[in-house]
């Protein structure tokens, strides 16, 4: 495995924009249309690997760039951004994830006009998240980050995944 910690971040964030892809078939299908499989697929996202990644930016990533940012990158503000929108985004995606859960089991949604705005206003909110943490973060990522940064980085993502398995 000849990949580094950033490209594997930055791998979570592809997946990420699949998984919004699939909130809006999803909510695009509302109510008769609703494939089980891809619901329990997205919920499993949003319940496990959403808060792991986020978790990952938070404890490994985002300390190591505010050690190593320069003050003209004006850091800090978007990372105390990013990170509020994880806490909010991680409580949304656990209330989602619950009824996509009861949608996979066969369940029809008892509000199908409030699940919709509710999967459209994550996915929409979530894609702009994604947009600012590739063009603004992880490229100061690559540029601020010493190999030895990328080796404490993927140590501390080995260890996250070893808590939460």
């Amino acid at each position: 495995m000849a990949r580094d910690a950033l490209d594997m971040i930055a791998s979570a964030h592809a997946v990420q924009v699949q998984m919004c892809d699939a909130m809006e078939r999803i909510a695009d299908g509302l109510p008769d249309e609703v494939d089980r499989r891809l619901c329990a697929q997205v919920a499993s996202c949003l319940a496990f690997d959403l808060p792991l990644h986020h978790h990952d930016e938070e404890v490994a990533l985002f300390p190591l760039l505010r050690q190593r940012a320069q003050p003209e990158d004006g850091l800090d503000s978007i990372l105390e951004r990013l990170a509020a929108e994880h806490s909010s985004d991680n409580d949304f995606a656990s209330e989602i994830a619950e009824a996509l859960e009861s949608l996979a089991q066969g369940a029809r949604p008892p509000n199908p006009e409030m699940l919709g705005y509710m999967l459209r206003g994550f996915f929409e909110r979530y894609r702009r998240h994604i947009h600012w943490e590739n063009t603004l973060v992880m490229p100061l990522a690559r540029l601020r980050l010493t190999p030895e940064d990328l080796h404490a980085l993927q140590a501390q993502m080995n260890e996250n995944r070893r808590q939460a398995g």
